[in-house]
Formats: C-alpha cells, structure tokens, sequence
C-alpha cells in the first residue's frame, strides 16, 4: 500500500509540474506547486522548526534534533522532476561546499520516496552533489516533514539556527545574496 501511495503522489507531481508548465510565474521565485498545497502556508523566519527523523539516500536516520544546540540546518525541500530544483542545485552545491566546513549542515529534502533511491544517487554522483540527501515519507495523505514545514512547492529552502529557530523561509529560486547573508548571521551566532 504504501509503495502504491508513493507512486501516486509521484503521478500528481509529476502532472501537477506538467499542468502547470513546471512553475509559477516568473524567474525569481520559480518553484513547482505541490498538489495539495491549496492554502499551506510555508513556516516562518522566527517559528520553531519542527523536529523529524528520516532516513538518508543510505539508509541511515538523519534527526534534525542531534543539531539543535550544535550547529545551523540548512533544508532544501526538492523533486527529481522538478526543474526549478534542478536549477538551484548548483547553488546548493556550492554552498555546500563553501559553508559546511564553517559548521552549516545542508540537506535535500526528497519528496519523490525511496523507490527513486537509484536513481538519485546516480544523480547525486553525476553532478558532484556534496550535501546530504534524505527522504520526505509519506504517510497517510501526509509527509512527515513537509506538511509540518508547510511546503507548498519546490524548492522550498529553510535555514535553522542552532537553536532550532528557522531564520530564513523561502519558496522557489533563491536570491544567493540575500541567502549568503542569513547563513553568514546564522553562523555568527
């Protein structure tokens, strides 16, 4: 049942991103809607973070809690099939690269469910991906991390502080200046 449900969440995002031409309207904020996401509205600079566990592309549980008190999060809510998300990987990547040896942990949050697990680490090994990639699950008509989030597309970003505080909350193709400056506040702290 579950591998069904998955696959059905993949067929309405996958017609959702066809129905709607893949994004909203414009370059700056790009971002594919997701299907149930009719009046969601994404967390806010200032909330509490919601606290999850969820396994990573080995297999291994990623807790956001084993941070809270240690170091900032960086979550990036994203789909294979989205094309804005592949467009703000590269920006992710470099970010990566640039700030996780500063203390910053950087997570793609992977709506697609597990089944695509092969194809995204063949993915994540053709584009260099250095950030840590965990899946979203689905449970019932619910994600378990992307609901509380309220994520209504993606790329959905969200910066967290080490207090668990999220800093920063945006949908769609970021703006990297505005985003380098809340990470360097946020590793400052």
């Amino acid at each position: 049942m579950k591998k069904r449900t998955s696959i059905l969440v993949f067929l309405a995002l996958f017609l959702s991103f066809l129905l709607a031409g893949g994004t909203s309207s414009g370059k700056e904020g790009e971002f594919t809607q997701l299907p149930s996401a009719q009046g969601i509205q994404p967390l806010k600079p200032g909330e509490k973070a919601p606290l999850f566990t969820i396994d990573d592309l080995q297999g291994n549980p990623f807790s956001l809690e084993s941070y809270v008190g240690q170091k900032p999060v960086f979550l990036f809510f994203w789909s294979f099939f989205c094309g804005p998300c592949r467009e703000e990987i590269p920006l992710i990547n470099r970010l990566t690269k640039e700030y996780s040896g500063k203390g910053l942990v950087v997570v793609g949050v992977n709506l697609d469910g597990k089944e695509m697990a092969k194809a995204i680490e063949k993915f994540k090994e053709q584009e260099g991906l250095s950030y840590k990639i965990a899946f979203d699950v689905l449970e019932g008509d619910s994600f378990r991390v992307a609901d509380p989030y309220g994520v209504v597309g993606t790329p959905t970003l969200f910066l967290i502080d080490k207090s668990g505080t999220i800093r920063y909350s945006h949908v769609g193709a970021a703006d990297e200046g505005q985003l380098r400056k809340v990470i360097e506040e946020v590793l400052k702290d």
